[in-house]
């Protein structure tokens, strides 16, 4: 009797040669585009080296494994960047208590990517997209992040949702 292999759950179902090709998981996506940011933001390197550095290599690996998450990679990173100010404001209006500039940059980084999110991915669901974030504050912030994070993200859902013409109030929860 053949020995069998552990099943590995970062692996898809089996080719036909017998070994699963290795699909990278949109968390491992979100986790490593939040890390991008981070050092963008601490090391203001201009994104496409970041993107290089830190990014290309996963992105390619998606490319050919599915491309429907190196697509996501590419359009949450430089998404972020390129509406960083709008996002930061959408942020801001919805701190009680806080000023940015008083927030964990983990956790700035986190809500600017949660945010991108759920105003520009109509097939993710909210509830994925908040649990996602909230797990990821659980791994990188401090320990009242994830209390926070869901929060804030959940206000900033509820207000969008609150208007027809937004995308968030098409999504499912």
């Amino acid at each position: 009797m053949a020995e069998q292999k552990p099943i590995d759950p970062e692996r898809s179902s089996s080719t036909a040669e017998g070994t699963a090709p290795l699909i990278i998981p949109r968390h491992r996506i979100r986790v490593r585009v939040m890390q991008a940011i981070y050092a963008h933001m601490v090391s203001e390197t201009p994104a496409d080296e970041i993107f290089a550095y830190l990014l290309e290599e996963m992105y390619e690996a998606a490319q050919v494994e599915a491309p429907h998450n190196a697509a996501f990679l590419k359009e949450l990173y430089f998404g972020v960047l390129e509406e960083m100010p709008k996002l930061r404001e959408l942020i801001e209006s919805h701190l009680r208590g806080w000023t940015w500039d008083r927030l964990f940059l983990v956790d700035k980084c986190i809500l600017l990517c949660g945010a991108y999110e759920i105003t520009h991915f109509p097939d993710i669901p909210l509830r994925v997209t908040l649990n996602e974030w909230i797990e990821i504050a659980k791994m990188y912030g401090t320990l009242r992040s994830p209390s926070f994070i869901n929060g804030l993200l959940d206000a900033i859902r509820r207000t969008l949702s609150q208007d027809p013409n937004s995308l968030v109030s098409q999504k499912t929860l």
